[in-house]
């Protein structure tokens, strides 16, 4: 099976009242809005009184292979590889000795 590298990872997760205001549509275009700019973290929908919170959610196996694709990088030859998170978290060095 070859992989299509544009189909997206993530899903779409929403949470709050008033979901059921949010149109297929507009769920559609923030999904899109999220595929267009990495650097949104997150957004929040205000519907009268209400919140609705939108945000990217990806399956935990997902993270699993990442860790395993880190590793696998830094044994392939280089001394160390920096994996660099969003929200300040503190920069993750992984050396082959790991």
């Amino acid at each position: 099976m070859i992989r299509d590298e544009t189909a997206r990872t993530w899903q779409l997760v929403m949470t709050g009242h008033a979901l059921d205001h949010v149109t297929p549509e507009a769920q559609a275009d923030m999904a899109r809005l999220l595929d267009l700019d990495s650097s949104i973290s997150h957004l929040t929908l205000e519907i009268g009184d209400n919140r609705v919170h939108v945000a990217r959610d990806w399956p935990s196996n997902q993270y699993e292979e990442a860790d395993r694709l880190i590793d696998r990088i830094a044994v392939s030859g280089v001394s160390a590889i920096v994996v660099h998170n969003e929200n300040g978290k503190a920069p993750r060095r992984v050396t082959s000795g790991k």
